[in-house]
């Protein structure tokens, strides 16, 4: 009898359990925990969860980094100089406020990086796009049925005892995001179920309060519409349909909830959050300005915490200095190079698409909203040599 293991086989089966564990494994868990069906026996889940998942997809995948293509080298030195600057400043107790807490934020980002890389590098298309459409439709069943009195899904207001162990709504944004994203690069322009999904996941966030990713879904549809339209007739009328369809709806979403707090969305210059952000990222210009070659490692927790930097890619400049950010810099110019050059000849390719599609939401997620450590760099990277390897 021949016993022989696939190792192929494992690791692909292993990237794909570990997506599903993440990311709809995340939101079923603090869904649960929120309603109260269950206390919050792994703590936040998604550290747990990607620690112990982090050894086997090394021991399966270490051989993706040794890989030729660019992006994937400059990703694996973001990655390295990354990690060798929060030893040093660690060792050196800097920044003096927060050093235990920056530490940790910044080992977990490369964690939770490194493991989405590795998942998205050896995920089964197949098999997470058949369930993606059944994911997306109970998320947004879960959603719709349990919006709070401030018209969104926010269960951590609602959660009682356990309220400090339920995500906020940027933890379900995220499981939702990705899912999402995987689909629509699947099912792109394939009839119902695409447009399907795309309505529910992109309602499902609005109702979860998520205003960047939410705007950022709309944009990246319409990116990829644009991108297609150059090619077919049909798409660019559908693009026409899609822009119709998505005013008519928002806006009929709109009037339902009038207290809700994505109208900021329609005034988002005038939003808290937007004037909050616009501080911080002024804060951080006046240090790299005073520091521009190392930059200001957590300099702006004088402010009141690792929470206070710059929401955007700006971050990795005060944090990492002008060789992080300008790594950061040559990775989307690489990314986006590839991307562009090679669409006529790859369109169609499935593996393409959702690479496409990753780096769009991506980009403009960087340049908006997330900073740095954002662990979707890493899912697009991976996505970026899955397509590259076919």
């Amino acid at each position: 009898m021949n016993f022989r293991i696939n190792k192929n086989n494992l690791a692909l089966n292993l990237s794909t359990i570990s997506f599903l564990l993440l990311f709809p494994g995340f939101f079923s868990y603090h869904f649960a925990i929120g309603k109260g069906f269950m206390p919050p026996f792994i703590g936040g889940y998604f550290g747990v969860v990607a620690a112990a998942i982090f050894v086997p997809l090394i021991a399966f995948n270490y051989r993706i980094f040794l890989t030729s293509h660019l992006p994937i080298i400059v990703f694996t030195l973001i990655l390295i100089v990354n990690f060798i600057v929060t030893i040093v400043h660690f060792s050196l107790q800097l920044p003096v406020y927060y050093t235990a807490e920056l530490f940790v934020w910044s080992v977990t980002g490369l964690l939770f990086n490194v493991v989405a890389f590795l998942v998205a590098a050896r995920l089964r298309l197949d098999l997470v796009s058949a369930l993606g459409f059944f994911i997306i439709v109970a998320m947004f069943f879960v959603v719709a049925l349990n919006i709070g009195d401030d018209g969104i899904f926010y269960l951590k207001q609602e959660a009682g005892a356990n309220s400090d162990s339920v995500a906020t709504y940027q933890g379900f944004a995220r499981s939702i995001v990705v899912v999402l994203l995987v689909s629509v690069g699947v099912y792109f322009e394939k009839g119902f179920k695409f447009y399907l999904i795309v309505i529910l996941g992109a309602v499902a966030l609005f109702f979860n309060g998520a205003r960047a990713e939410f705007a950022l879904i709309i944009l990246t549809l319409a990116f990829l519409y644009l991108m297609y339209s150059m090619v077919s007739i049909k798409i660019a009328l559908s693009f026409l349909g899609f822009v119709f369809l998505a005013v008519f709806i928002v806006m009929n979403i709109v009037q339902l909830l009038p207290d809700s707090r994505m109208l900021q969305l329609f005034d988002i210059a005038s939003s808290s959050s937007a004037q909050a952000r616009s501080k911080l990222l002024s804060f951080g210009w006046q240090q790299i300005s005073d520091n521009p070659v190392f930059g200001s490692y957590g300099s702006y927790t004088v402010l009141g915490g690792i929470g206070y930097g710059p929401h955007n890619i700006i971050s990795s400049w005060l944090n990492l200095g002008l060789i992080g950010f300008s790594l950061y810099f040559l990775l989307f110019y690489t990314l986006w190079k590839d991307a562009l050059l090679s669409f006529l000849k790859h369109r169609e390719n499935v593996y393409y698409r959702v690479f496409l599609v990753y780096l769009v939401f991506v980009t403009g997620a960087i340049l908006v909203s997330k900073d740095y450590s954002y662990m979707l760099i890493g899912l697009l990277v991976g996505f970026y040599y899955q397509y590259k390897k076919i």
